[in-house]
Parts: structure tokens; sequence; C-alpha cells
């Protein structure tokens, strides 16, 4: 076992964009950060890789695909750090199918509601009802901490959309959003959930970096800043126990069975709730309880590499549940911009609701492949035949835990949870259980758990 004792040093467990975003501002606080990450690559969840076809490489995310100029945190960062001028523009364009044919509506023009053919007149005024609550909402909602929507935390997306809406705008953008979102029907996620996807896209449009989104990451390490003798960056660094002491904090962690002591003066644990309960042995019983009971779906989603890219222009096209029981969405990435497939060619994910996944996520590539094609065969079969006919690559990943799904009142038990946290502690939590799903929120919770650190040092 080695030992290593740093002064006025901060340990992040995570290289996530959460943990990557701590590290850069404690970076910049003037404090030593060591990172640990347990894959391999650095990202997590907001990672991209390459791989090859017969044309050439696809570009393709773990993760997150999509970015939108709504998650001003993450537009401000990249301001600051003069990455703006890698953002790239692409499609802004939302389809939903219905009855075999897909309605293309534009997150840059909420509007598009009122003038799209997939509502019906009378549901077309009730969807005033829905912008109207979204504005009544925007003061709980938050990127860093939701815990503020408790009190509008009343009830499922499925009961606000049959209270305050109508049957079709439930089938025909409620659910789908749920579904595209958090990979669960809306029945299963809080009414709060679908107001945060409205909040934190509508009204603006998307980006993407040319790489995929998991450019921002190795591009925030790949800084000045975090390449000086100041940072370490370890991979494939197993964590096993953070715990407190009268020097500061202890990390143990382990790669190819060796094991490790680090110890610093403050951590951030930037990974997803349950994997924190299980490494942070001062949480308190209710506290490892909640984050223990946090619903993460799961995602097994396939990318098909294509001799030749599809005829559609919006970035993803939405199946809603009365459409199919399985398939949620299909994802257009060569739509994300160039780069992302070689020219001409096409790049195509297909993902699945969260039960769907849960069944094939232990099983090999090609039945999981083989029961994608099936399903998009059922709904889409041009596109299946396309697929078919020009496919020249195939990829599946596959995520025991992907989205955070919150249920109805799980932004009130979110609130119990913030309420009890100490923001004196020199072990700071950060992560999308904070907020909602989405790479910006996991980017402002990573600030603000640096903020709390880069506080209790300087007062220390």
């Amino acid at each position: 076992m080695t030992t290593r004792k740093t002064t006025r040093s901060v340990i992040v467990i995570g290289s996530g964009i959460a943990g990557t975003t701590a590290a850069f501002r404690l970076r910049k606080a003037g404090h030593h950060v060591t990172l640990l990450e347990q894959e391999s690559y650095p990202g997590g969840r907001m990672s991209s890789y390459e791989k090859a076809g017969e044309g050439g490489a696809y570009r393709i995310d773990r993760g997150a695909s999509w970015l939108s100029h709504n998650y001003r945190p993450m537009i401000e960062l990249l301001e600051e750090t003069g990455l703006a001028s890698r953002m790239l523009p692409c499609s802004s364009e939302l389809g939903v199918l219905r009855d075999g044919r897909v309605h293309r509506l534009s997150f840059v023009r909420p509007t598009d509601l009122l003038r799209t053919g997939l509502l019906g007149w009378r549901s077309k005024l009730r969807a005033l009802r829905l912008l109207r609550d979204l504005a009544a909402a925007r003061p709980a909602l938050s990127w860093n901490d939701m815990s503020k929507a408790a009190g509008i935390d009343i009830e499922s997306a499925q009961e606000y959309a049959l209270r305050r809406l109508d049957r079709p705008l439930l089938d025909h953008l409620v659910e789908p959003l749920c579904s595209t979102q958090f990979l669960a029907p809306a029945d299963e996620v809080s009414a709060v959930g679908v107001l945060s996807i409205m909040w934190g896209t509508f009204g603006a449009a998307s980006f993407t970096f040319d790489g995929g989104v998991g450019r921002l990451p190795t591009l925030l390490l790949g800084l000045p800043l975090m390449r000086s003798e100041q940072t370490c960056v370890e991979l494939n660094a197993r964590v096993n126990d953070v715990t407190r002491d009268r020097d500061g904090v202890k990390v143990t962690w382990e790669r190819d069975g060796a094991s490790s002591v680090e110890r610093g003066d403050a951590c951030v644990v930037a990974v997803p709730g349950p994997i924190a309960a299980g490494i942070v042995p001062s949480l308190t019983d209710d506290q490892r309880t909640y984050l223990t009971g946090l619903r993460y779906t799961s995602d097994v989603h396939v990318t098909f590499g294509l001799r030749e890219a599809t005829d559609e222009t919006a970035l993803g096209v939405a199946v809603p549940l009365r459409e199919h029981p399985d398939l949620c969405v299909v994802l257009h990435e060569h739509n994300l911009g160039p780069g992302r497939a070689p020219a001409g060619h096409g790049l195509v994910s297909l993902m699945f609701r969260d039960h769907w996944s849960t069944a094939r996520i232990t099983l090999d590539d090609d039945t999981v492949i083989e029961d994608s094609l099936t399903a998009v065969n059922e709904v889409l079969p041009e596109l299946a035949a396309h697929i078919g006919e020009q496919r020249e690559m195939a990829a599946v990943q596959r995520w025991d835990r992907a989205v955070l799904a919150r249920p109805a009142g799980g932004y009130r038990d979110l609130a119990r949870f913030t309420s009890s946290l100490d923001p004196r502690s020199p072990i700071q939590l950060a992560g999308d259980y904070f907020a909602y799903s989405t790479t910006n929120a996991s980017l402002a919770t990573g600030e603000t758990a640096a903020q709390r650190v880069a506080a209790l040092l300087s007062a220390s």
C-alpha cells in the first residue's frame, strides 16, 4: 500500500462533468487537485468515442448527445475558459411520431405547439395552460438544487396532464418528453420533470462539439491550468472509502489489485447517488437511505453507422408509448453536425424505455441488435429497411444507471435530503440527483460543491 500526503489539497471522485467542473474550479482557486476516475477514460456519462466503419470513423456519444443554449452555467463556463469557440450548432428539431407520420417541433419556437398538425385545436388551446404553468414554475427551478420544487411536486406527469391538459397532449407531448428524457413513461415521473425539460430546452437552439459532447470534459482537462503539476488525474481508480479524520479527508482506492491511500484537506464526491452512499460512511442512515433509493433508469441502446444518411431533418424522433411499448426515441445523430459520421453517411441510435433495457442489459450484443431491429421494424419499417440495407457498423452501449427518473414526491424527498447536508463539511457531494438528469445540472452541482470547499479552505 502506498500513502501520499499533500497540503491544501482536494480529492475529486468522478471525472464526469460534475467532477471535472469541480476540479477546474478548485484548481482556479489555487488548490492542488487529485481526480480519481473508475473508468479508463474521463467524462463518465458525458463522454464520446470513435468506432471505425467502412467509410471512416463514427464519433459516438456514450450518454448525452446534444446540449442547449438554455444551459446558462455551461455557456458561462465555456465563455470564461475560451472554449465557446468549440461549440457547433446542430439541429434544434424534435420529431414526434403519430399514426406513422413524423411531426416536427422546434426547440427554438415553443409556438410550434400552436401550429403543429400533431395536435387538434382543442389540445392547442390546452397547451397554453402548459406554457402558463411553466412560467409559474420557473422560480422553483434551479440547475444546482431543485429542492425548491418540493412545493409544486404534487402529482405525476400523467396525473398533471389529465388534470390540466388533455389526453392527446399526454399521449403526444408529455409522455414522449418523459420517455425521451428519463426513459420512463409519464406515470413514473413527477410533473416537475416535464416542466424542467421544457424549461431547459424550449426557446433556445441546440449545440454540440466536433467530437461529441464528451469533448467538453476532455477540453476542460486539457486547459493549461489543469495540465499543471498541481493536477493529478488517476484513471482506472476504484474508490472504496471516503472518511474524515483530524487531518482532513482520507480516500482509499485501488487499481489492478493494488491499494492506495490519498489524503487531502477536502473531497468532492461526484458519482451517482447510490455509489456515493456506499463509499461515504459518515452519511447518516436517512441520507444513505435517500441515495440508495434513487431510481436510475437503465439504458441499453444501439447505434448504427450507415453508408447513406436518412432523410430525417430532426435531431430525434420521439416514439410515444401509444405507438410502441418499448422504443422511445430514434436519434439521427448525423444531424448533430459534421464529423459525427463520414461525409454522406448516417449515424442512428435506437433508445428504449427502462423495462426493455433492464431485460437486456446482460444479453450479448447480437441479441440486443436483433431485438432493437425487430422493435423499430414494428413502428418504423422504412427506417428498419434503410438500416438493414445501409448498415456498416453497430455498437451496443449499456448503462445500469443512465438517467435519474424522479417520481411524484421525489422533489419533496430531495428537499429533506439537501436540508440535512452540512455545507461546511470537508466532504461535499455533487451530481444530477440534486436537480434533474442533464449534463448542465451536473456541471452546476459540481460548481456548488467546489464553492463550498473553497470557502471552507479559505476560512481554515
